[in-house]
Parts: C-alpha cells; sequence; structure tokens
C-alpha cells in the first residue's frame, strides 16, 4: 500500500471537508493545491510588513481580530492607552446576510460607503466588506460605486455578533456613560477618527446591550469635518472594477504600470505595479558606491522626495517579492511612494 499525503487522504474521504494548510515557504504552493486554503509564514510576514509601511499598527489591528477576547483585559491599569488597547481588544469579524440584519437591511440599494458609514454612527459597528451571493470572493471596501442587495454577505467588526446583541429603541433610555463608550469599543474598527477619550477612566460594562441613538440627535452633532456620505453615487451603473487603464499616462515619465517581468515562483499572483521602462545596470543598484551612471554615495546625495523603507535581512528572498509588490502596486499614487532600500548581509 503505497503512502499517501494525510491531506491528500482527507480530500478523498471526506472532500466537503474545507482544507487550511500552513507552509513556511510560499514556492511550495504549488505542492499543496488541492487545499481550499493556504497560509504562507513567510508571504504573510512580508506581506504585513509592507501593510504596515502604507497604514501604520495594522499588523495589531489584524492581530486584536484574530484573538478571541472580552475585552476586559488593562481596565483596571491607571495607563490609558492600556484601558484603549485591552477593550477594543475585544472586537472581532462577523458574517451575516443583508436582508437578515438589524445593522444593514435598511441599506439595501444604498452604496457600501453609505451603509458603512451610517451603520458605525449608528450601531458602533465596522462594515468592512461584501461577498455577492454568486461568489465565493471577498470584497473588501468596495467603494461608493458599490449598491448593496438583499442577498450580500455583509462582513462587520464588532464585540458581538448581532445575533448576541440586545437593541433598545429611541424610547428607552440608555446610560450616558454607555453612550460615550459603545465608540471607543470600535475605535481600531474606526480607523482614523477621531473619538472623545475623556470619559474612559468610567468602569467597562458587561451588557451586550446597543443603544440605538435618535436620528435628529445624531445630524446635528454630526462633526463638520466629515463629508457628506452619498446614499447612491453620481454613476450609480459603475460597479468595482480596473480604473488604471481610464488613467492618462504621462509618456515623458521613466516609469509605466506593467506586471512584474520574472516571477519568483511558481503561483505567485500576478499584480499590477509601476515598474521602470528600462531596466537599471546592477551597479545602480548599490547606493553606498557610485558608478558611471551615478555618483551618489550616501542617502543625502540622492535627495530622496519622501522617507525611504529599509528593510534588513539576510539574503534577498523570495518573500521580499510579497513586501515591495504591495508598496509598488499601480493602485498607489506615484508621488506617495517610498524608495525601497534593502541591507543584506549576503547580497
Amino acid at each position: 500500500f503505497p503512502y499517501r499525503n494525510l491531506n491528500q487522504d482527507l480530500n478523498d474521504f471526506a472532500p466537503n471537508c474545507p482544507l487550511y494548510v500552513q507552509i513556511l515557504k510560499p514556492e511550495n504552493k504549488f505542492h499543496v493545491k488541492f487545499a481550499d486554503h493556504v497560509v504562507c509564514e513567510e508571504e504573510f510576514k512580508y506581506a504585513m510588513l509592507a501593510l504596515n509601511c502604507i497604514c501604520p499598527a495594522s499588523s495589531t489591528l489584524i492581530t486584536l481580530l484574530v484573538h478571541t477576547s472580552e475585552g476586559l483585559e488593562g481596565q483596571e491599569s491607571p495607563e490609558q492607552w492600556h484601558r484603549i488597547y485591552g477593550k477594543c481588544s475585544g472586537n472581532e469579524v462577523y458574517n451575516i446576510v443583508l436582508k437578515d440584519s438589524v445593522f444593514f437591511s435598511e441599506y439595501e440599494g444604498k452604496s457600501f460607503t453609505y451603509a458603512s458609514f451610517h451603520t458605525q454612527k449608528k450601531y458602533g459597528v465596522c462594515l468592512i466588506g461584501i461577498r455577492r451571493k454568486e461568489s465565493k470572493s471577498i470584497l473588501l471596501n468596495p467603494g461608493r460605486q458599490y449598491i448593496m442587495n438583499g442577498s450580500d454577505m455583509c462582513f462587520f467588526i464588532n464585540l458581538t455578533k448581532e445575533e448576541n446583541s440586545t437593541f433598545k429603541s429611541k424610547g428607552e433610555h440608555c446610560k450616558r456613560s454607555f453612550r460615550i463608550r459603545l465608540p471607543v469599543q470600535s475605535i481600531v474598527a474606526s480607523m482614523g477618527t477621531a473619538i472623545d477619550l475623556q470619559d474612559m477612566s468610567s468602569r467597562p460594562s458587561r451588557s451586550a446591550s446597543l443603544c440605538v441613538p435618535n436620528e435628529s440627535t445624531n445630524s446635528d452633532s454630526r462633526r463638520p469635518s466629515i463629508a457628506p456620505v452619498l446614499e447612491v453615487p453620481t454613476f450609480p451603473h459603475l460597479q468595482a472594477c480596473d480604473l488604471s487603464s481610464e488613467l492618462p499616462r504621462d509618456k515623458s515619465t521613466k516609469s509605466w504600470e506593467g506586471y512584474p517581468p520574472n516571477l519568483p515562483y511558481i503561483g505567485s499572483s500576478q499584480t499590477l505595479c509601476h515598474l521602470l521602462k528600462e531596466k537599471l545596470p546592477y551597479c545602480c543598484l548599490q547606493l553606498d558606491k557610485g558608478c558611471l551612471h551615478n555618483q551618489c554615495e550616501d542617502a543625502k546625495a540622492y535627495n530622496f522626495r519622501n522617507r525611504p523603507i529599509i528593510v534588513s535581512a539576510e539574503t534577498a528572498g523570495n518573500g521580499l517579492y510579497n513586501f515591495i509588490v504591495p508598496l509598488r502596486a499601480s493602485y498607489r499614487p506615484k508621488e506617495e511612494l517610498n524608495p525601497i532600500v534593502l541591507l543584506l548581509d549576503n547580497p
């Protein structure tokens, strides 16, 4: 009887059971194509580092979301950031069909941004993604051009799933302290939103109730710095698509948008990136040494417009591909690209 891989045996005898495989090196993905979901440790690590360079603390956000917590850690600490960090660690990602949801059902036919903004404002939950009924792909923040459908699966960040939440009507008395704490509990979800933390010293509530605020009160207290969020986009027929082909390109520049010419391993995904039209000579890649094409020998001489991103590694392995590609993706404005400097022990 020949030896067979345990995962392949599971796939043969339990075909309806989803397989999740964790591997170390991205080049080994080719050997586990039978798995439904593959998590590569090295690939994930570099991708998270790149995301941190674009949006600081992204790795902390994801770490807290994948760990189960009641959000009560650190509440006795005298440090305010300990209390905020512990309380927000209770947030997790949940999903529910839009038409069956108290949070989202009223936003059927509205734009994604409208639904996301008003559910955060009304219930303190953060809508982050959508999956169509006929699709297996999850659209993260599809934008204002996406119109919500009743059959859509909504993915949101909250302290508890909707089925475990207790809703109070507008007429019921709602404690002032909980009204203040509700946005704070979703501080991680509402990234970049200014929140008043002056009453964080109050003790946390273990209640899973959600106080539905009065719409008239909220409209008067909206911060003037927030622009109006439209119910439907100006062009409602526009769906999520690749708009890069519609953007004008300056033919006089030294770069263009295309796919990396050399993929590091079989199975790596193609991503549209900012690329140089002409490949630089190897001598120009050594930033600490001058050459015939460039006389610069230190960082000041290069006069970088944006701050450089410095990566220290032993060797330039295949995993670095997953670090560089997000930082050079075509959806990032060319003016915001940061120089990437590799410090290698073995170049």
